[in-house]
Formats: C-alpha cells, sequence, structure tokens
C-alpha cells in the first residue's frame, strides 16, 4: 500500500500550491519545497518518498494539463473555486489516473476516497468520488 507515499504528495501539492509555486516552473523553488518537506518530518521509506516525489513532479511539470481535464469533469465547479485541499487530492488523483499507466485506476480513485475522509471530510470524500469516477469513465 502507498497511502504514507500519497498523503506525502498531498500535502508536497498543497504546500507548492499555496506558495504559488505549481505552474511557475520554478524548478529550483519545487526542488527547495520538496527537501525542506523531507526534512521537516519523520523519515519515510525510500520507495515511499521515491514514489511521493514522482507524483509531486508529475502534477507539478503537468499542471495545466490537469487542471484542464479536471475542469472538463468538474461541471459545476471551477478548478481555482475548489478547496485548496480537494483540489490538491484531485490534482495528485487525476495525474495518476491520466499520466501513471502502471497505477491502477481503481487504487487511484479509492485512495483518493480514503485520503479525503482523512485530510477534508465525508462531503468532500462524496465530492472526489464524483469527479474522478467521472474522470475515469471520459479517460479511454
Amino acid at each position: 500500500m502507498r497511502r504514507r507515499a500519497r498523503e506525502s504528495a498531498l500535502q508536497l501539492i498543497y504546500q507548492l500550491d499555496v506558495a504559488r509555486i505549481l505552474g511557475t516552473q520554478d524548478q529550483t523553488a519545487l526542488d527547495t519545497a520538496i527537501r525542506d518537506y523531507w526534512a521537516s518530518f519523520e523519515p519515510v521509506s525510500p520507495e515511499d518518498r521515491e514514489f511521493a516525489e514522482r507524483l509531486v513532479r508529475g502534477v507539478a511539470a503537468d499542471i495545466d494539463a490537469v487542471d484542464a481535464i479536471l475542469g472538463n469533469v468538474s461541471h459545476n465547479w471551477k478548478v481555482d473555486r475548489m478547496a485548496k485541499v480537494d483540489r490538491s487530492l484531485l490534482r495528485l488523483a487525476a495525474y495518476e489516473i491520466t499520466r501513471c499507466p502502471d497505477i491502477p485506476r481503481a487504487a487511484s480513485i479509492n485512495e483518493a476516497i480514503e485520503i479525503a475522509k482523512r485530510f477534508s471530510g465525508q462531503e468532500s470524500a462524496s465530492f472526489i468520488n464524483g469527479i474522478l469516477d467521472q474522470l475515469a469513465k471520459d479517460k479511454p
């Protein structure tokens, strides 16, 4: 199970969003934020760290496309109007679903729902489930 890695990735994506680093293509700022994140938390396994960084760097590099994908499936919500935690988690899961063929879609969706319950709440978990289900249906 990669839940710890995904939780770390969520926290990093959230931090990058709040710090307005996402979308800037500022590799130095991204590297610094990732380094500082790992320095401030208890150690994680090398596998979890590698997986989390793969996801974070992927979201950061492809943020415009990921947001466009989310915008296409979240009919009643604009991405920039979503709660920051929900938006960060949706970005993470959307990246996994659309850009990581080695990760089963069902695993990405289920993990996002469980993480939402922990970091955001039951209502957010339902919201995230609806958007990700639509994304999985729309993706060939």
